[in-house]
């Protein structure tokens, strides 16, 4: 019994020695990797750099071109746009992760376009597909058509069951509006722009500097439509800084 109970317990005394030792390495390798981080000036830097810049400047340039399509289109007066333009260092989701995030930077850009609905909204969804603002998915056609009968049939297939909500979406666009029926669905307000804690860049803008709010809109108007885009580059960012290996 005694032998027993001493190989027991050296076989945890050898346990706790490999635990503390991948401990220890584990520990070391994010020293490692917390000594390459690079400094928040450094970045800054970088986020402001003149190929930044100018990747920011296309970047806003092709959404107020889109946001001009929309605002051109018959029966849709503007609201206000919120635009927020970032960068910041990649999010960590745990800090036992052995790989390190690809990028040392990540810029991305989106904006919130609030539309009062001046005319009959069917009217209108027919005119946003005329106006050929974005490839909507799965095809143009095909979302422009469904979205159409959506509203003609108010939301409910012949044999009465629900129709899912029309939304029409492509990469970096989507437009949602009002639902009165058959289940109720509502714009959200925009969120206000709050100061993000420790950013590398930031700049977010609401204008008009007063603007409306959706729920006075809504009741101006009777119903709102929002334009909703983010940087379209894949995976959503128009400029990144890789890491330094």
């Amino acid at each position: 019994m005694t032998g027993m109970a001493d190989r027991r317990l050296r076989g945890l005394g050898a346990f706790k020695q490999a635990g503390g030792l991948l401990l220890a390495l584990s520990l070391g390798g994010l020293a490692t990797a917390c000594t390459r981080e690079p400094a928040a000036p450094e970045l800054r830097a970088q986020a402001t750099s003149p190929q930044a810049a100018s990747r920011r400047t296309a970047e806003e340039q092709g959404m107020r071109t889109l946001i001009a399509r929309l605002t051109a289109v018959e029966g849709l007066e503007h609201v206000l746009t919120r635009l927020r333009d970032s960068c910041a260092r990649p999010t960590k989701h745990s800090i036992f992760e052995n790989n390190p995030p690809r990028n040392a930077l990540e810029c991305r850009m989106d904006a919130d376009v609030y539309f009062g609905v001046q005319a009959d909204i069917t009217d209108v969804v027919a005119r946003i597909g005329a106006a050929r603002i974005a490839p909507w998915e799965p095809q143009a056609d095909q979302a422009i058509a469904y979205a159409l009968d959506y509203q003609r049939a108010h939301g409910r297939h012949p044999d009465g069951t629900l129709m899912s909500a029309p939304r029409l979406q492509a990469p970096g666009v989507r437009i949602e509006w009002d639902q009165p029926d058959p289940l109720p669905q509502q714009v959200e307000e925009p969120l206000p722009c709050f100061p993000a804690k420790d950013p590398i860049y930031e700049r977010c803008s609401i204008t008009p500097h007063t603007p409306t709010s959706v729920a006075t809109a809504r009741s101006r108007y009777g119903r709102v439509l929002a334009l909703h885009l983010t940087s379209s580059a894949y995976p959503g960012y128009y400029f990144t800084v890789p890491r330094k290996k």
